[in-house]
């Protein structure tokens, strides 16, 4: 379940790739309402959430492949499911329709301590285009959010009787491999499956971050706030432009020894334990903003700003892209 920037995406690939070896091992991996391995849409209807019309059949799909199996362990993945079960009526359908096919739930969590969880939501948001401020001021408008809480989870497992498994997302965990860790939580034998040191959707680097954010501040300026279609439109013309040219490199830190200390200081988390390795590290960031580059970094830099605005203003007028596109 989640949350994001915990190993999910590594996770779901794997459970797609290898669906039906799990099936082998008596483990069943729902096909409908399948997006990249994650069952997003099956989650939203599971808790009672609507969905697009043409995704309406996909939990019915679901429970009605689940008749025709024998196995007796099912696996779901998706972030969403970490968001929504903080909202009790949510939270009370899910469990309700779960148990009402005679499943039993366990929760699987993958808790992150919370400065390195802040560091990598930012990168996420500012290469989707979706915020441009600097790294301090997000810290300050997220600090407080209900996602960088585990203890909310506690309360609900045991207000709905089900079993909460929290696994640590740690530099240690990337090491072994977090599909590793989830394969051994469920209880299977990670060594009889091929391709679980998979990496998926590792954090940008600071060049990555520094021109999102900077296209995005100079197309703000036009007065139209890009749709979500033209956000993403946006990031993938970034993500390739980059690869081609060498520049997709990884490793963004905003995070200061001391903002990092603030920011666990929030949150002292009964669960503290659970991410330990990870407590009272010590960073140094990267973000151009805060450590300005080299000359030659900084001129490479405003080329490719220029050159990623004039395919965001393109994007922005493509009709395809507009509000109104289905």
């Amino acid at each position: 379940m989640g949350p994001h920037k915990t190993g999910t995406k590594s996770i779901q690939f794997f459970l797609q790739e290898n669906r039906a070896k799990l099936l082998e091992h008596g483990y069943f991996v729902p096909e409908s309402g399948n997006n990249h391995g994650g069952h997003h849409t099956i989650v939203r209807q599971l808790c009672g959430e609507e969905v697009p019309h043409h995704h309406r059949r996909a939990a019915a799909k679901f429970i009605e492949a689940l008749g025709d199996t024998r196995c007796e362990a099912v696996i779901i993945s998706s972030e969403a499911l970490e968001r929504r079960l903080r909202n009790r009526d949510y939270a009370k359908a899910f469990f309700k329709t779960v148990r009402k096919v005679n499943l039993e739930p366990k929760l699987v969590i993958f808790a992150r301590n919370q400065p390195q969880l802040i560091n990598s939501r930012y990168v996420e948001v500012v290469k989707s285009f979706r915020r441009c401020e600097a790294f301090e001021a997000f810290v300050r408008a997220e600090i407080h959010h209900s996602t960088f809480r585990y203890s909310d989870l506690i309360a609900l497992a045991e207000g709905f009787d089900a079993k909460l498994i929290p696994r640590p997302f740690t530099r240690e965990t990337l090491d072994r491999g977090v599909v590793v860790d989830f394969l051994q939580t469920i209880g299977l034998d990670p060594s009889r499956f091929d391709g679980t040191n998979i990496r998926r959707n590792r954090t940008a680097g600071p060049f990555t971050v520094s021109v999102a954010r900077d296209v995005l501040r100079l197309t703000a300026s036009l007065g139209r706030p890009l749709t979500l279609l033209q956000a993403r439109q946006c990031k993938r013309k970034l993500t390739a432009y980059l690869q081609e040219r060498g520049l997709a490199v990884t490793g963004y830190c905003g995070l200061s020894s001391g903002l990092a200390r603030h920011i666990e200081k929030e949150w002292q988390e009964p669960w503290k334990e659970v991410f330990a390795a990870d407590v009272g590290r010590e960073f140094a960031p990267n973000d151009f903003e805060i450590t300005e580059p080299d000359e030659h970094t900084q001129r490479r830099r405003r080329q490719v700003v220029d050159e990623i605005v004039a395919l965001t203003k393109e994007i922005m007028v493509d009709p395809m892209l507009t509000p109104e596109s289905p």
